[in-house]
């Protein structure tokens, strides 16, 4: 019952989705969708790399992009003032046991919804909607 609820709880925080588009394609048309919305992209990290580095001979594919709407922690900080945590703002790409290239994030309109503070809970919820939208031409 303890897995059950886990797993419950991780799929109203994350989305996963398999992406429309080749591995290197999706990277890419995260990174250009989020500079097209001026949204900052920090230094994205090749975790492959990093696990290979680490003894783990078998990792498969898997890059994080550090993304989300410009000005959206500020925007959080400003209407819960101070109180709501960061939006970690990134988004991890990766290559399943299936072969197949899926997507996962914070699912921030979920998330949105948990928060009590109205105010709050509004300036997140357009953070998702405006991830949403870049997100919906990537992934199915």
């Amino acid at each position: 019952a303890m897995m059950q609820r886990q797993m419950q709880i991780m799929a109203v925080m994350f989305d996963v989705r398999p992406s429309k588009l080749g591995y290197s394609e999706t990277v890419n048309a995260i990174k250009a969708g989020a500079a097209k919305r001026g949204w900052p992209v920090g230094e994205v990290q090749d975790m492959q790399a990093k696990m290979q580095q680490a003894g783990m001979k078998e990792a498969k594919r898997m890059t994080i992009v550090p993304t989300c709407p410009a000005g959206a922690n500020d925007k959080v900080a400003k209407a819960s003032g101070g109180k709501a945590p960061a939006l970690p703002c990134r988004v991890t790409v990766f290559e399943g046991q299936d072969s197949k290239i899926y997507l996962v994030r914070m699912n921030t309109a979920n998330m949105a919804k948990l928060v009590q503070d109205a105010a709050t809970a509004k300036v997140i919820a357009d953070i998702g909607a405006e991830e949403d939208a870049l997100y919906k031409e990537i992934a199915q």
